[in-house]
């Protein structure tokens, strides 16, 4: 599970779900990797310009209630010692839960001046003049999409320099955990993404 976040221009993947784990999962997740002094078991991958991390915690110690969360970044992390667990070991452990689950997703994505991204709504945006405003310009949004009167996705724009964006969106996800879930999200919310910013990339020249 090594999804390609600089491939979609996405600088942040995170998402994370509730579940509850049998004796024998438990036992395979902290064989893998043992609880630090917090009861997390903790999970890490590193690949070509990406690092990730996945954490196991119990929610509460009366019950078999845990939380799984993934980070992954477009951040070197540098080669992993063989010793340390993998998040692919994980997954192996998470994918023998054959229940679909609810997660709660985040992507961020950076585009820069290259790309010429267009949002849905012009930004930065100058704000009706009037006498001591308390300030100059709106340089985000939060914009919201509801579904039977429930949050679908949180849309969040800002426009930290002229000519780039950074885009993040939240939403719901359900599904299996399988090795290609975090591809999935990432699918999910490039789809997103696209219905608020739209960008230009550069062809490659035909061969002649």
């Amino acid at each position: 599970m090594q999804p390609d976040l600089k491939l979609r221009n996405a600088t942040l993947l995170q998402f994370s779900t509730t579940l509850s784990l049998s004796g024998d999962l438990v036992s395979k997740i902290q064989d893998s990797s043992h609880p630090d002094k917090d009861g997390d078991s903790v999970f890490l991958d590193s690949y070509k310009g990406h690092r990730a991390l996945a954490v196991v915690r119990g929610i509460n110690k009366d019950s078999r209630d845990f939380e799984a969360k993934f980070v992954y970044q477009t951040v070197s992390g540098g080669r992993l010692s063989r010793s340390l667990p993998r998040i692919e070991q994980l997954i192996n452990v998470l994918s023998l839960v054959k229940e679909e689950l609810n997660f709660e997703c985040n992507v961020s994505f950076t585009f820069g001046k290259s790309l010429h991204p267009r949002p849905i709504i012009s930004l930065p945006m100058n704000y009706i003049e009037v006498p001591n405003k308390p300030f100059d310009k709106i340089q985000g949004l939060h914009l919201v999409k509801l579904d039977n009167g429930e949050t679908k996705y949180d849309v969040f724009l800002e426009a930290p320099t002229q000519g780039a964006l950074v885009e993040t969106i939240a939403f719901k996800y359900r599904s299996k955990i399988d090795r290609s879930l975090a591809d999935k999200m990432l699918q999910e919310g490039n789809t997103i993404s696209d219905k608020f910013v739209s960008k230009e990339y550069k062809r490659a020249p035909k061969a002649e």
